[in-house]
């Protein structure tokens, strides 16, 4: 795993945890096979997307930061949150 700063890994920690809480909301409400894989893998890819379009890869007229407020730091100094967020994120 990638030496991230705390407020790093804090960000892609609570990711993981917005990623289990919609798709265990998600089996509560729905009976269907597989469907846990099937729920992780779309929340996975949106999230990976998500964080592309953050890191300036979706559209060169729209380049976005994540901003740390207490310290002011960038959450995307020294990586790229894309290629970290296979390290925090199932799918």
């Amino acid at each position: 795993m990638r030496k991230l700063s705390s407020s790093q890994e804090l960000f892609f920690q609570t990711l993981h945890e917005i990623q289990d809480e919609a798709v265990q909301g998600a089996l509560s409400k729905y009976n269907c096979v597989n469907a846990e894989k099937v729920l992780y893998e779309v929340t996975y890819e949106t999230i990976y997307g998500i964080l592309e379009l953050i890191d300036g890869y979706m559209k060169d007229n729209l380049q976005l930061d994540l901003i740390e407020k207490e310290s002011n730091n960038s959450l995307k100094q020294n990586i790229q949150l894309h290629d970290v967020c296979v390290d925090f994120i199932n799918k």
